[in-house]
């Protein structure tokens, strides 16, 4: 009986342990990091990134994390991209201070 309960773990496992990493790859991957100069945008909840090719990146989220670094400051943001209206939305869900833009 013992050998059959293992049997039987054993073929669970193969079979859900790659459909739990299957999971977990489609969820990571619309994340992205974008990093160039922050500003504020047009109104209060929107900011704006600017990478260093020069594109400029819509950033929404969290205002307490993003109002204190929207002043010209470098910094990588990760989030996750989406397209509204032919602009590149980033959803910020992390942001790290890199310097001052020069």
């Amino acid at each position: 009986m013992n050998r059959k309960v293992l049997f039987v773990a054993a073929v669970l496992t193969a079979i859900l342990l790659p459909l739990t990493l299957v999971g977990q790859e489609k969820k990571d991957a619309g994340s992205v990091s974008v990093t160039g100069c922050f500003n504020k945008g047009v109104d209060a909840d929107h900011y704006v990134l600017k990478d260093e090719k020069g594109k400029d990146y819509i950033v929404t989220g969290d205002a307490a994390m993003l109002a204190r670094h929207a002043n010209n400051h470098r910094v990588t943001i990760t989030g996750n991209m989406n397209k509204e209206k032919d602009k590149d939305v980033l959803k910020a869900t992390n942001l790290q201070m890199l310097a001052v833009c020069q």
